[in-house]
């Protein structure tokens, strides 16, 4: 007869039961500031603007002067899909490397510190490609403005932003 106290089935079961059961969202998350969301979303996919009223876009320029202009293209720059693509197999093994954690500890590894691991190693893989990200360049208005062709950094906004959540399956 198995003794309780040997017996950790129970408890692998339940922290696999709870990793199948969890997901990780990366990313600008909800909640956050909605601007720094719109900067995502232009980047990542870009964009083509024009002027809500009036003819002209009024940019500013260095040392006070402002350009207009009729419209202005911002080349897509992913930083989040691009890395979904060269990482997601590391993240798969991430899990499946976890869930072998799980069942060698008898269930002392917790489908938490999975899913921890695996949204700090998410965050840094994307934030590492906001700050590696060097095409397409950036416009020469705005390496004049910026002082610098680093296309996705300019404060460090937006790679700080890159946040990670753990949450049930199916929810954000």
């Amino acid at each position: 007869m198995i003794k309780d106290h040997y017996n950790h089935l129970p408890r692998i079961k339940r922290e696999l039961d709870n990793l199948s059961g969890k997901a990780v969202v990366v990313g600008i998350l909800p909640k956050q500031s909605e601007f720094l969301q719109m900067i995502a979303v232009v980047n990542e996919y870009g964009a083509h603007i024009k002027p809500k009223k009036g003819k002209y876009l009024y940019v500013p320029g260095p040392k006070g002067k402002v350009y207009q202009l009729k419209s202005v293209d911002i080349p897509a720059r992913s930083f989040l899909r691009s890395t979904y693509d060269a990482k997601h197999r590391k993240w798969e093994h991430t899990i499946t490397a976890g869930a072998h954690s799980i069942v060698r500890s008898n269930g002392e590894v917790t489908a938490n510190q999975v899913m921890t691991a695996l949204g700090v190693t998410m965050q840094k893989q994307i934030r590492k490609s906001i700050s590696r990200k060097k095409k397409p360049a950036n416009a020469p208005l705005t390496v004049a403005n910026k002082g610098k062709n680093d296309p996705l950094v300019d404060t460090g906004k937006l790679g700080n932003s890159i946040k990670y959540k753990i949450t049930k399956r199916g929810k954000i």
